[in-house]
């Protein structure tokens, strides 16, 4: 009797354990979703040369040497007969379509995450099947301990893999809320001394040649504080090679925000916003950003009638985003959007107002300047400095930080001496509030090449009469 019944045990385990293979071999398949249809047939591939100039966007380049292009089999692109990558897939473990580029995206990123989620659905299939394959494969009969023991693994199991899969989807949605900014729209601004149209252009085609500050509010959001901050920080937005689009939820236009030709002039880090409130357009995107499927943005939720912004890296790649507050641009310049043109210690100051307001402004700030470095004189100081306080001042005071007496700041070896500053430039807010901004460069700074960006805040009493201070 033992010897007939061995053959039939093995075959039992035998059934048993391919089971569990086929099962491990399905769970494995689905770890990669695959693109569908990302693989175009032979016969889709040409090569053939190209000298002509491509006119698409004003970024283009000329190229005469053999190109490959691949063609898909299908016209659901447009009709140009071009490769889409972004096509839908539908994701077995997010149980949705998700964007073909956004997996690829996450694939390439995380090699152990999908690992550990097949693990734990394995996991959780076997223990939880205990009591059919417990006979067939040790023989014995499952009894109550091991009954709960393997339910309670099992429930484990199921709620690891449960956390891994919500991250997972989370970080894809992430990822597909990225990629589908590359859609909007805007219109980029260029100097108007060489020619008036501006050429639109969508932000996909802008990647690894603009960063992208996006912010979108009403009147009230984006002019005063918002405005004036991009007015002040304009020259060093275009040396960091930053767009700022603006995006108005009740239509406004610039000139309600403050817009000022004669001050900005060509204002090469502004892009006009397009389609704002179309299907797909920019208060739908970030209508979407925030979790509202109402669309548009006269939607009952409260994030609708927020102030909410995001930027963009080279690689359209959210760097920071916020809603309910204004951006930090001076943060985020010194952090995230840092200067990508050289900057030099010899970078002349730059004038765009005609009045003499702005320049009276640079006159004080070099005064200043020079009695910071060069004098311990505590009176020079008094003459153009006031103790009007500043809310960025009183936010660093209130954070732990201390402020110093001027006798204390201009001693001999408290004092930044050779330090020098270049690029500096001024905006004129009001006939009693303007500002100025500047490159310092130390002197003694443990990293060569290191740099500073400095703003100054200037005030007067009489509008046109006092002095600045």
């Amino acid at each position: 009797m033992a010897s007939a019944k061995c053959p039939t045990r093995h075959h039992q385990r035998s059934r048993t354990t391919l089971a569990v293979a086929i099962i491990s071999a399905l769970c494995f398949s689905t770890a990669l979703p695959k693109c569908i249809g990302l693989a175009p047939p032979p016969s889709a591939l040409s090569t053939r040369p190209s000298s002509t100039w491509h006119s698409h966007s004003r970024y283009s380049s000329r190229s005469s040497s053999p190109s490959t292009r691949l063609h898909s089999n299908n016209n659901n692109n447009g009709g140009n007969n071009a490769f889409d990558i972004s096509k839908p897939t539908f994701d077995l473990f997010s149980f949705r379509l998700i964007r073909s580029d956004a997996l690829l995206r996450y694939n390439n990123l995380n090699q152990s995450e999908p690992l550990r989620i097949n693990l734990f659905i394995l996991a959780t299939i076997t223990l939880l099947g205990y009591p059919l394959w417990c006979e067939s494969v040790t023989g014995d009969v499952a009894t109550t301990t091991s009954l709960i023991g393997s339910t309670v693994s099992g429930v484990g199991s199921a709620a690891l893999f449960w956390r891994e899969r919500t991250r997972r989807s989370n970080q894809l949605n992430r990822m597909e809320k990225e990629l589908n900014a590359e859609r909007l729209e805007v219109r980029i601004p260029v100097n108007t001394a060489i020619s008036s149209a501006r050429p639109m252009a969508r932000l996909k085609d802008l990647r690894s040649k603009r960063r992208i500050l996006a912010i979108r509010g009403s009147k009230e959001q984006l002019s005063g504080s918002v405005f004036n901050t991009l007015c002040i920080l304009r020259r060093r937005l275009i040396q960091s090679q930053t767009l700022v689009v603006l995006v108005p939820t009740d239509g406004s236009k610039k000139e309600d925000w403050g817009w000022d030709t004669t001050k900005l002039g060509s204002a090469l880090w502004s892009a006009e916003a397009l389609n704002v409130d179309g299907e797909g357009g920019w208060i739908d995107y970030f209508s979407d950003l925030l979790g509202n499927d109402d669309g548009g943005g006269g939607g009952s939720s409260n994030n609708d009638d927020k102030l909410a912004w995001f930027a963009l890296n080279f690689k359209g790649r959210s760097i920071a985003s916020g809603l309910g507050e204004a951006p930090r641009v001076l943060e985020l310049l010194g952090q995230q959007l840092q200067p990508m043109e050289l900057l030099d210690d010899t970078d002349e100051a730059e004038l765009l107002e005609d009045g003499s307001a702005a320049k009276q402004v640079l006159d004080c700030q070099k005064k200043f300047y020079s009695v910071l470095t060069d004098s311990s004189d505590e009176s020079e100081m008094q003459s153009i400095f006031t103790t009007h306080p500043a809310e960025e001042v009183n936010e660093v005071v209130e954070g732990g930080g201390r402020i110093d007496a001027w006798t204390q700041c201009l001693e001999p070896d408290a004092r930044p001496a050779g330090m020098v500053i270049s690029g500096s430039d001024a905006w004129v807010a009001s006939d009693t509030l303007a500002y100025s901004t500047c490159i310092e460069f130390p002197s003694n700074s443990f990293m060569d090449g290191a740099t500073l960006l400095a703003v100054q805040r200037w005030g007067r009493d009489a509008a046109g009469d006092g002095e600045w201070k």
